[in-house]
């Protein structure tokens, strides 16, 4: 029964696997893959720079720590489904090896961001301490091996049937306070923290040996990791399983006055839809914010007028260019069954939501842009122009396709 337990996880490892390899197909296309490209030539050009003049006064120990702290909770991956609470309750007795598995797969898919962490940290470090990494070897040996151990206590948590906020507030003591001590003091006592949770460990797996398997608790925990994936995914992609929800922004609520009786009809009805649609909308908005949010960042921290100009520019295409997802949402919704009406209006209106979302972007990268390189502030207007050029483009496409589905 233990092989059956290991091949059932393998099984599904593969199935998920395949759903990735699918999915990363639409991910990694040309735009984005040059996004990140350039992307990443910025932040280590500044990050370059950066490291030459660092600013003295801030504890970048302490703020590590914290960092690396939160990253370094790692989610479980068990890939339960829901019939699993029916069909596998037999199998309970045998679930340890299938959670051995589990385990092994939750550490492996998320240490490579902890890797990418130690990397980057590194060069900041090395400055720091005059040259010596004897405290950061230190330091990159809890940051491989704590996660580990947190998943383990994680499990034996659940099992117990404890609270899972104080599971992660004592892993973010233990995780920080061992990160600060090799970085900030400097002192070999951090692996104390692993002899901490050894001690736990062994604790919870004696007084929770006869619990039962938290089915509940495993099962709704890997749906939200799949949901979360598919809200990541549906940045690029329609997908099918995902379930959309509207919040509530009340600061928001200007801009969703109801129309005037002028402008209540069919003709503007789809710009009020795709406004409406986008400003209570959960995933497009976050997804917006964050890209200006990044944009705004880069141009402030590399301060060099040619290459911000390029990055914002870059910026302003790819968050139009996400926004084309947005369109086959609404588009092809429940709003053109209840009021139909013909195509060229719904691309109108999606056209009309477009020029006012790349104005308000354009807007806060152009004064960001000012106020950081005065003396080439009409350079800015480039911003508009890559926005204007990218609605253009996008619109074309979308009529193209209309034109091909009445074929």
């Amino acid at each position: 029964m233990t092989s059956n337990a290991k091949q059932l996880f393998i099984q599904r490892k593969r199935e998920i696997t395949k759903e990735k390899q699918y999915y990363n197909k639409f991910i990694f296309n040309g735009h984005f893959s040059v996004f990140l490209v350039i992307l990443l030539g910025a932040f280590i050009m500044g990050y370059a720079g950066w490291l030459q003049q660092i600013p003295k006064g801030i504890n970048y120990a302490l703020i590590a720590s914290i960092v690396m702290a939160i990253i370094s909770i790692f989610p479980i991956r068990t890939l339960l489904k829901d019939a699993d609470r029916l069909f596998l309750l037999p199998f309970e007795k045998h679930m340890t090896e299938y959670m051995k598995q589990s385990l092994r797969y939750s550490y492996f898919s998320r240490i490579i961001l902890q890797i990418l962490m130690i990397i980057v940290l590194f060069p900041l470090f090395y400055v720091l301490n005059n040259q010596k990494i004897g405290y950061y070897i230190l330091f990159t040996i809890l940051a491989i091996l704590l996660p580990m151990l947190g998943l383990i206590l994680k499990w034996l948590w659940y099992k117990y049937k404890l609270e899972s906020w104080s599971l992660y507030l004592l892993l973010f003591i233990i995780f920080s306070s061992s990160y600060y001590v090799a970085l900030g003091a400097k002192h070999f006592s951090s692996i104390t923290s692993v002899f901490i949770l050894v001690g736990l460990i062994i604790l919870l797996r004696s007084i929770s040996d006869k619990q039962l398997f938290p089915w509940e608790k495993l099962i709704q925990l890997e749906k939200q990791h799949h949901m979360n994936y598919y809200k990541f995914v549906n940045m690029f992609t329609d997908v099918k399983h995902l379930k959309e929800t509207a919040v509530r922004r009340s600061y928001l609520d200007p801009v969703l006055r109801t129309p005037k009786k002028k402008k209540f009809n069919a003709h503007y009805m789809y710009l009020y839809l795709f406004v409406r649609s986008f400003a209570r909308g959960k995933d497009a908005f976050h997804i917006i914010l964050r890209l200006v949010v990044i944009a705004a960042i880069l141009i402030v921290w590399l301060q060099q007028p040619i290459v911000t100009l390029i990055i914002g520019s870059l910026f302003m295409y790819i968050i139009l260019l996400q926004m084309a997802q947005f369109y086959t949402q609404q588009a092809y919704g429940l709003w053109p069954q209840v009021w139909p009406v013909s195509d060229s209006k719904v691309i109108k209106g999606y056209e009309q939501f477009l020029h006012r979302l790349m104005f308000i972007v354009g807007i806060v990268l152009l004064v960001i842009y000012l106020i950081v390189n005065p003396a080439f502030g009409f350079a800015g207007i480039l911003f508009f122009l890559v926005g204007w050029l990218t609605v253009n483009n996008v619109i074309k496409k979308l009529k193209y396709q209309e034109s091909l589905l009445r074929d």
